[in-house]
């Protein structure tokens, strides 16, 4: 990411429609220049087909239509449950975690530490019953839906996560003591997850139409996809996740056109866009990417994700998580002394040994003396021959009000702060105030990040205390 270099590109689209004077008016994008894919790396070349486009002679060249099947979630299981929260809710995995053990200790919903898929026959036909008497029969799949785990080491000892009572919804907790309002949300997505996961399949209607534009020797493609839903099935209940652009393309609404027709030119939309770096993770896709790889189990992803930010390893931008100047340092050292378990692999391993071992197939002292012997002989030389982490402290423009020398930033329990860079002689420390392009909406002021007591960030006026402003969220 931080090596990531953009590069310049352009799309462009044409608005177009049927002779109709009335017709219904449809964006294509242009996705090919004489059989080969089209590629635009900057605003002249844009221009050039442009102006090759607004003389193009459009004409319809195939239309395909054909029915999609949109497949309903499986129930959630505790990666799943702590991704969806993320997204959906905004819930922190240790806050998605607190509130489920309280649901789980109030009998509302099963064992919320599992990454199975299986769900009690007594549960689906609770659920095909509700989706019948409330849905009606078009909604309820002939059979009921069995989902099976693709992970190879899922452990089956639990159900998926679920409410214990398809009959208590949300609303009938409403007036439940000690049931938080963040309680009754994840409850519902809970419930509502669960019930989608055995109601029929949404179908859509989808059409693709390429269209042929001529002008002069050049033949370019168009293409536009519409989408439209013919029956909702689960999606009744629970809303599909989408990308935001995906869903944009996808949502046209397209006039009644065939292969053959001509179309009118109405308008053309050059847009320069610049490639993105990967993104950064966020708790959600940190969550989803252990998984994948094997990493920890159920319970231990909301643990790790604490630590790495109480540490301050990492700290949350945004919602991202972002690598600290310590997180680099720890991951650069641990890389270079103990790469064998550092490896993606290694917890996956060793996973599978203590699997061999509960199954009987292999002796503990075996599998735990294979590993622990080299791993201790690497502490011992490492204790020896390595060198103390020196973590990068950045300088800031500003002089120790006490000795005079540069102050620097550091990084404590509760995130950067600034010390005198004579230390431990001079021990001057002051809060590192981080301004964002935010103005103040109570003063007009500029806004800071600031931290709590038990070092959660928030924003804040720079004038405090004689302006209170004070906001969790960023101010826009």
């Amino acid at each position: 990411i931080q090596a990531f270099k953009p590069v310049e590109y352009w799309t462009i689209e044409v608005e177009l429609k049927p002779i109709p004077a009335k017709a219904l008016s449809f964006k294509a994008f242009v996705i090919q220049l004489n059989g080969k894919k089209i590629n635009i790396t900057n605003q002249e070349e844009a221009g050039k087909h442009v102006s090759f486009l607004k003389q193009a002679n459009y004409t319809v060249q195939n239309v395909i239509k054909k029915e999609v099947k949109r497949h309903p979630y499986p129930p959630f299981t505790t990666s799943t449950l702590q991704q969806t929260a993320a997204n959906r809710l905004g819930f922190t995995a240790k806050r998605t975690m607190m509130l489920a053990q309280y649901l789980y200790e109030q009998g509302l919903i099963t064992y919320m530490r599992t990454d199975s898929l299986n769900i009690s026959s007594t549960a689906i036909s609770q659920a095909r019953e509700h989706i019948n008497n409330h849905f009606g029969s078009s909604f309820l799949p002939p059979q009921p839906k069995i989902y099976r785990t693709k992970s190879k080491v899922a452990q089956e000892a639990h159900e998926a996560i679920r409410p214990t009572n398809i009959d208590t919804q949300v609303e009938k907790l409403m007036e439940a003591e000690g049931l938080s309002k963040d309680h009754l949300k994840l409850y519902d997505l809970i419930w509502k997850r669960l019930v989608a996961s055995q109601m029929a399949d949404a179908i859509l209607d989808q059409t693709t139409v390429d269209i042929d534009g001529l002008a002069d020797a050049n033949k370019y493609l168009l293409r536009v996809v519409g989408t439209i839903l013919k029956f909702p099935g689960w999606t009744t209940l629970f809303e599909v996740e989408k990308e935001p652009q995906k869903e944009a393309e996808e949502s046209q609404e397209l006039p009644a056109i065939q292969s053959g027709e001509n179309l009118i030119f109405c308008n053309i939309y050059p847009l320069q866009h610049f490639t993105q770096p990967p993104p950064r993770y966020n708790e959600a896709s940190l969550i989803k990417k252990l998984e994948e790889l094997g990493i920890g189990r159920p319970s231990t992803y909301a643990p790790t994700l604490s630590t790495i930010q109480d540490r301050y390893y990492i700290e949350k931008v945004e919602r991202h998580l972002v690598p600290t100047e310590l997180g680099f340092a720890v991951t650069d050292f641990l890389l270079k002394n103990f790469p064998n378990v550092i490896d993606y692999t290694f917890t996956a391993g060793l996973e599978d040994q203590l699997d061999e071992i509960a199954r009987g197939e292999r002796k503990w002292q075996e599998a735990i003396g294979q590993f622990y012997t080299p791993f201790a002989n690497q502490i011992e030389d490492t204790a020896k021959k390595a060198q103390r982490v020196e973590i990068n402290t950045p300088e800031v423009d500003k002089k120790c009000p006490d000795c005079g020398k540069q102050l620097v930033v550091k990084f404590g329990k509760f995130g950067k702060f600034l010390a005198c860079s004579g230390f431990p002689d001079c021990k001057h420390t002051e809060n590192l105030e981080e301004i964002i392009d935010a103005k103040c909406p109570n003063c007009g002021g500029q806004i800071v990040i600031r931290h709590s007591k038990r070092g959660k960030p928030f924003y804040g006026c720079k004038n405090y205390p004689n302006c209170k402003f004070a906001s969790w969220t960023k101010p826009k």
